[in-house]
C-alpha cells in the first residue's frame, strides 16, 4: 500500500467512535476532533498493540503530557486537570471523567489496518504524514496547543451525564484553574 492510498483511505472513511474500534488490527489511524476534521495521522505497530488500546484507551484517557492526543487537545475549561500537581485531587478526576465522556461522544477515529512489519508501518505513517495537508495534521507533535472549550457541547454533556451541585461546583474550579494558566496555545477557530 503506498502512502497516498493511506492518506486517501483516512479521509474517505466514515469516522467511527472510539469504543467501536477493532481489538484485533493494527496499522495507521487518524483522530477526528469535535468538528469531525481529521486533526492527527499516528500508527500502532506493536504486536500487542491495536487500533483501540491505543486510541480509546490511551489518546481518550492517556496522559495530558505524552502524545495522548485526544488528552492533551481537551485538557481545557471545565474539563482540565494539572496531572503533576493534581494527582489525587477529586475536582481533577471529575474534570478528567468528563473529559474522556466528552471525548467519547464527540469525537472519532479512522483508521486502515495492515499486516506489515513494525519498520514498514512506521516508515508508511512517517511518508503519509510528509503528504498531508497541515490541517489533517495539526495535532502531530503539538506541544502546548489546546481547543477551547466546546461549551455548548459541554453543557450538553453535563446534562446527559446527571451531573449537578458538588460535581459542578468542582468542574467549575477546575475551569477557573484553567483560566489562570498562563501560556498556552490557543486555538483561534476550530
Amino acid at each position: 500500500m503506498k502512502s497516498t492510498d493511506v492518506l486517501a483511505a483516512l479521509l474517505a472513511q466514515t469516522p467511527v467512535k472510539t469504543v467501536s474500534l477493532p481489538r484485533d488490527q493494527r496499522g495507521i489511524y487518524g483522530l477526528i476532533d469535535h468538528n469531525q476534521h481529521l486533526r492527527y495521522i499516528g500508527c500502532t505497530t506493536g504486536e500487542a498493540e491495536n487500533f483501540r488500546k491505543r486510541i480509546h484507551q490511551r489518546h481518550r484517557t492517556g496522559s495530558e503530557t505524552h502524545s495522548h492526543y485526544f488528552s492533551k487537545i481537551y485538557n481545557t475549561g471545565r474539563m482540565y486537570r494539572d496531572r503533576l500537581t493534581q494527582q489525587r485531587d477529586p475536582d481533577a478526576k471529575i474534570a478528567k471523567d468528563l473529559r474522556s465522556a466528552f471525548i467519547a461522544e464527540h469525537c472519532r477515529a479512522v483508521y486502515v489496518p495492515l499486516a506489515a512489519s513494525e519498520l514498514e508501518i512506521m516508515a508508511l505513517e512517517a511518508a503519509t504524514i510528509a503528504i498531508a495537508a497541515s490541517e489533517n495534521i495539526l495535532w502531530n507533535r503539538a506541544t502546548a496547543m489546546v481547543y477551547p472549550e466546546p461549551t455548548e457541547l459541554v453543557d450538553r454533556l453535563v446534562t446527559k451525564l446527571g451531573y449537578s451541585g458538588d460535581h459542578i461546583a468542582a468542574l467549575e474550579r477546575q475551569q477557573a484553574r484553567f483560566n489562570r494558566i498562563a501560556g498556552r496555545t490557543m486555538l483561534a477557530t476550530v
